[in-house]
């Protein structure tokens, strides 16, 4: 049975508890554990999919949106840790990419260890040199440009009054923990494999700029561009996790021969 702490932040949807590697799965800004339900069904069925599901969405609603990093991070890394007794992957969407990778370095140094792969999703990189200021973002106008920038609302939810009582003070928390985000540590790259996917059409995030995750690989990095934009995870659903079995797969094999 989990923890009170990991059953909060983790809702784990894998199939058989004996899977061979689980991939934890982040949300992008104002989404929830929910957008990676069917995930399960899409991946072989060795891989465990667990999805991370942040104060004030989800089955967690009631609870205050957090605002910084300190709020997630720490207690995040605490259940994530739980994961760490067979190979794990984390992915991580827009948002959920920054959260992945600050993850990460929070496995890394709480256990002495971090996972096996990152895939970092229509994400820019850590130490990207282009930080963009969401501190601008934050009033009601602001948050619905950042909507329509980044596309995948339909406009007749944006014209509902009723959804954007419930999506705005969420996403306005979320965009508030990226604008309080320091400079990632100088010298202290991941150090992990990264697989980078990026929708080809997507306003927010250049190939050149998703490209200097490399800086924060192990030097084993790829990065793969699929149809759509900023919201391809959705849109290209089918390829995106067809690439990500493959990626997975990639990671069971090396895993073997390491234990072999």
């Amino acid at each position: 049975m989990l923890c009170s702490e990991t059953a909060a932040w983790l809702r784990d949807w894998s199939h058989d508890d004996e899977t061979a590697l689980r991939v934890l799965c982040l949300p992008p800004a104002g989404g929830s554990s929910r957008l990676y339900r069917r995930w399960p069904h899409l991946l072989p069925p060795n891989v465990g999919v667990v999805a991370v599901e942040l104060p004030g969405r989800g089955s967690r609603a009631a609870e205050p949106a957090a605002t910084t990093l300190e709020e997630i991070i720490p207690p995040l890394g605490r259940a994530a840790a739980t994961l760490l007794d067979r190979p794990l992957v984390v992915f991580g969407h827009s948002m959920g990419g920054a959260l992945g990778a600050e993850l990460v370095r929070e496995l890394r140094d709480t256990t002495g260890r971090g996972p096996d792969l990152l895939v970092a999703a229509g994400c820019e990189p850590p130490r990207s040199l282009r930080r963009k200021d969401y501190s601008a973002r934050l009033t009601e106008d602001g948050l619905l440009g950042f909507l329509a920038e980044v596309g995948g609302t339909p406009p007749e939810l944006l014209a509902n009054r009723e959804y954007l009582n419930l999506l705005l003070p969420v996403l306005r928390a979320d965009l508030t923990v990226l604008a309080g985000r320091g400079a990632a540590p100088a010298g202290a790259p991941l150090d992990c494999p990264i697989r980078v996917y990026l929708g080809a059409d997507d306003p927010s995030v250049r190939p050149e700029h998703a490209a200097q995750w490399r800086s924060e690989s192990d030097g084993d990095f790829l990065l793969r561009t699929f149809p759509g934009g900023h919201f391809f995870v959705q849109e290209s659903a089918d390829d995106v996790l067809a690439r990500l079995g493959q990626d997975v797969a990639h990671v069971l094999r090396r895993a073997r021969t390491t234990t072999a």
